[in-house]
């Protein structure tokens, strides 16, 4: 008795050399095929993080302008590849060398967080907000956030603040999100 099961043990110890390698196989072609589509899925997750983070920035700074009664600005600062974004009290502050904190709070984003995103801010040194109606004044207009791969655009997004406040995005190019298209 001892022997047969010491006997049916040994025929299933372990796998043949053609069951390993037919494993080996698929595992490299599914690691082949799933780790640039990763790459491409975080690059894209960055890009969507950078536009949502500055869509709630801008709704913050005009919703605390309107609870306030008090102008707020949304800074935008650009040095090389560092870029900033945040919600200060004047268009004066520098996000990338001061503190641009409101009553201790800071409300602000940075490239650090996104790396590999592009800011390209056009008619935008800051956003004002004013306390009675919530407008946007002085630099309303577009922010656009892109993936560079080798100097081409693989996909932007645009952040656009209307005169009246408002504030939507598209999508520009790449296949990035569900944004709608833009005009």
């Amino acid at each position: 008795m001892r022997s047969s099961i010491i006997r049916h043990v040994k025929n299933f110890a372990g796998f043949t050399l053609l069951e390993l390698l037919i494993t080996l196989v698929i595992l490299s072609i599914v690691l082949g095929g799933g780790v640039p589509m990763l790459i491409d899925l975080v690059k894209s997750s960055r890009l969507k993080g950078s536009v949502n983070d500055t869509y709630a920035l801008l709704q913050y700074a005009r919703s605390d302008a309107l609870r306030k009664g008090e102008d707020r600005y949304v800074v935008w600062d650009q040095n090389g590849d560092k870029w900033c974004a945040a919600v200060a009290i004047n268009a004066d502050c520098n996000c990338l060398s001061e503190d641009c904190s409101i009553d201790g709070v800071l409300r602000q984003i940075n490239s650090d967080d996104y790396s590999g995103v592009t800011l390209v801010a056009s008619g935008m040194g800051s956003t004002r907000f004013d306390g009675l109606r919530g407008l946007a004044g002085g630099g309303n207009g577009t922010v656009r956030y892109q993936l560079l791969d080798g100097g081409t655009t693989e996909a932007e997004v645009r952040v656009v603040v209307s005169v009246l406040g408002r504030v939507h995005y598209c999508k520009e190019t790449g296949s990035v999100g569900d944004y709608p298209e833009c005009e």
